[in-house]
């Protein structure tokens, strides 16, 4: 299969109402209509209230003026800290009071005992709402980009919705963002953002958009080498001369270098930059919990349940073998990104870029199911550009969800509910959280959490190491989709 992706698809006739042709398309306003109502409809009475307490209290010490990293708590870069404190400062300069934003609920306390993994602290819903609307502002960006794509990639209005569907209506990019209340969907909007403009050679904007990942989470920090290897290497770069390839990356260092100057500037200015480093780094100091969508999520079978205490009483062991593992990985998919774009910059970018995040995730000793929204939208372009790898994808959808709801049940999301509803009391939504977390397993796991996550974890492993295997066994034999860039520029 051959698909080119010309400079300009449309032909530059225009009119008051837009450019007009043969590959004019209708907007899917429709899916963009269900998927915001969906999301809405979810937010305010739903969260994962460990993780959006932290959020609250973020929220909470804009509104009380203080600055990111005054307090411990906030454990990771300041872009999405920035958005949760802005929030509150709105709200006190709405004069809205702090109870408008959350309560305590002491019904909640047996369930936040228990688990260690639940608050007692209760968003109200319109926190929910508020926050969780930054995340939907990010899920609609980036299913605009992959509909962009995807249509200058084909020209076919359908193909270019489907992939705009999959991405915007996907039950997994729903949850994260309407219910959990997950930042991953930023980071995964910035790495495809900064691919896109790679490939269209926008390197001032790719090293804007790697910035704003890298300081959203770090991990994009591992997909700076593909993003300057597509710069470099790819057929039509080595067509332009060494000064115009050295120029580009230039160009992606200074877009770079402007954003992490300015994402920064405010916590030099109040002399934050150690808090950066104790809050986003201090937790790699505690022992280590192994699990979750990667190899280790073996733990979850009964039979290799030792393996949980082991690691813990070994971290420094686990820890080193995780980072050996990530670094090989690392190193493998920045070759696979040198040799593949030669000959095919959009396949070798595309699987460069999912092969390097999907692997830190496999070989992470805790992989959190947020971190399939890091690479989601890559995969969803690749899948629809070379029309292969469907139950791939499909798994790395539903196993994600299954994975989260097993872990403390399907009402550990409903504490907003109970709290400001009354229709579940909150006491039965706390001894069912225990219930469930305290049941012992009676499939496969040695817990009744385990029954729901050791399948959901082998089935991610084994699909994300079969679309490894597909793609080198393709290159080898040369039966890759030949997924060609033509630009005018």
């Amino acid at each position: 299969m051959s698909v080119t992706i010309p400079s300009a698809v449309l032909p530059t006739t225009t009119t008051g109402l837009g450019r007009i042709g043969e590959a004019v398309s209708r907007m899917p306003v429709g899916g963009v209509v269900i998927g915001i109502l969906v999301r809405v409809a979810l937010a305010p009475y739903t969260s994962w209230s460990n993780d959006v307490a932290v959020w609250l209290h973020t929220s909470m010490a804009g509104y009380y003026g203080l600055h990111l990293y005054d307090r411990p708590g906030f454990s990771y870069p300041p872009v999405w800290g920035y958005c949760l404190q802005i929030l509150g400062w709105v709200v006190h300069l709405a004069g809205g009071h702090p109870s408008l934003l959350s309560v305590v609920n002491p019904d909640m306390s047996g369930a936040s005992t228990a688990t260690a993994d639940f608050s007692t602290v209760v968003t109200s819903p319109m926190y929910n709402l508020m926050f969780k609307s930054v995340l939907f502002a990010f899920d609609i960006a980036t299913a605009f980009v992959i509909r962009s794509f995807v249509l200058s990639a084909t020209a076919d209005d359908r193909r270019a919705a489907l992939a705009f569907w999959i991405w915007f209506l996907n039950p997994y990019v729903i949850y994260e963002s309407a219910v959990q209340g997950a930042s991953d969907t930023i980071v995964g909007f910035t790495v495809l953002a900064s691919v896109v403009m790679v490939l269209n050679r926008r390197s001032l904007g790719a090293g804007i958009g790697w910035a704003l990942g890298v300081m959203t989470k770090i991990v994009p920090i591992v997909v700076g080498i593909e993003l300057v290897i597509g710069l470099l290497f790819s057929r039509r770069s080595l067509n332009r001369g060494g000064w115009n390839r050295l120029a580009q990356v230039c160009l992606f260092g200074a877009g770079a270098g402007v954003a992490f100057v300015l994402l920064l500037a405010p916590e030099f200015v109040f002399g934050s930059v150690g808090g950066i480093l104790f809050n986003t780094f201090h937790r790699t100091q505690e022992p280590t919990i192994i699990g979750g969508l990667s190899i280790a999520g073996i733990r979850h079978l009964k039979e290799f349940s030792w393996l949980f205490q082991w690691a813990y009483s070994n971290s420094n062991k686990v820890i080193v073998a995780s980072f050996v593992a990530q670094g090989a990985a690392s190193v493998f998919w920045a070759a696979w990104t040198f040799l593949v774009v030669r000959r095919n910059v959009v396949y070798g970018l595309l699987t460069g870029t999912i092969g390097v995040l999907g692997s830190l995730m496999l070989f992470a000793p805790l992989g959190q199911p947020t971190y399939v929204l890091w690479s989601l939208p890559e995969l969803i372009v690749l899948v629809v550009l070379a029309r292969r790898w469907y139950w791939q994808l499909g798994i790395l959808t539903v196993g994600p969800i299954f994975f989260s709801i097993g872990l403390l049940g399907p009402e550990a999301y409903l504490a907003p509910l109970a709290t400001y509803t009354h229709l579940v009391p909150a006491t039965v939504i706390s001894n069912d959280v225990v219930q469930w977390y305290s049941a012992g397993g009676s499939l496969w796991g040695a817990t009744r959490a385990d029954d729901y996550l050791a399948p959901a974890s082998i089935a991610v492993v084994v699909a994300m190491f079969s679309l490894f295997a597909n793609w080198i066994r393709d290159v080898i034999g040369n039966q890759e989709p030949q997924i060609r860039v033509r630009t005018g520029s």
